[in-house]
């Protein structure tokens, strides 16, 4: 009788322990779900066009394709996806496809009244590779709180780029010339953190240029692990928080006030 009990006993055990371990296990998946996902549309952004005197909208995302409409520089279109190297647009009534190399995404204005205080939204020639490394970069630093006096450290927060974070080789910079590493492309996500800085009070303690410049922003930040960091302090009296997501080829950054 004894041992029945023992025996009882040592099943109940067992079976709180199992519950127990799924119930964590379930937790660390929901919060796996949540950290994975991943920005499925450009949902709506007004943008509007860059070195050009009007922009061409193709029915099709081909220059051989019918060119339906012409948009006056100054005006703003909508921007729903990107097909390759073109964005699916609307402009008044008419829908279509615009080059990317032509497109300015417009910003949110920065108002005293509002808890955003940086932003910026950069968008780059785009690859599988290239995408894969900027979306984990971006999921890293998205949701990082700087109390007043914090330091972001990217070599510390980022850090190194590897396979077992998942990074994948792209092109990057080396002494001027163009060659391939793991996790090519992550400095647009530091460029694109930095541009958001300069709507702020904020100026970085520590910041690097690309040796042959920037084809995606004049005010770039190189990062490298182990040679090039980027580092700046909450100077305000109050929390930041940043807010970092990318989609396909677009990357935006938003700092704010945090309360």
């Amino acid at each position: 009788m004894k041992f029945l009990n023992k025996r009882k006993l040592l099943v109940l055990i067992l079976l709180i322990s199992l519950i127990s371990q799924m119930q964590v296990y379930a937790k660390e998946s929901t919060k796996k779900l949540v950290q994975d996902e991943i920005i499925t549309s450009l949902e709506d952004m007004q943008a509007t066009m860059i070195d050009c005197k009007y922009l061409k909208v193709y029915k099709k995302p081909d220059y051989s394709s019918k060119i339906i409409e012409n948009i006056p520089y100054g005006k703003t279109f909508t921007v729903h996806d990107q097909v390759g190297k073109w964005f699916s647009i609307t402009y008044e009534d008419i829908s279509g496809y615009v080059f990317w190399n032509y497109v300015s995404f417009v910003e949110e204005n920065i108002s005293k009244t509002s808890s955003l205080i940086g932003n910026s939204i950069i968008h780059y020639t785009s690859s599988e590779n290239r995408d894969n490394n900027i979306n984990i970069a971006c999921k890293t630093i998205n949701g990082i709180v700087l109390k007043p006096n914090d330091e972001f450290k990217w070599s510390n927060i980022v850090g190194q780029t590897t396979l077992k974070k998942g990074y994948l080789k792209a092109p990057i910079i080396v002494n001027k010339k163009t060659s391939y590493g793991l996790g090519g492309g992550v400095c647009q996500v530091s460029t694109a953190l930095y541009n958001a800085l300069l709507d702020t009070k904020i100026t970085p303690s520590e910041i690097h240029h690309h040796s042959i410049g920037s084809a995606y922003s004049e005010n770039d930040a190189a990062v490298a692990y182990g040679s090039k960091d980027f580092v700046f302090r909450n100077i305000y009296n109050f929390p930041i928080e940043i807010e970092a997501y990318s989609y396909k080829s677009v990357v935006c950054v938003n700092i704010y006030k945090f309360d």
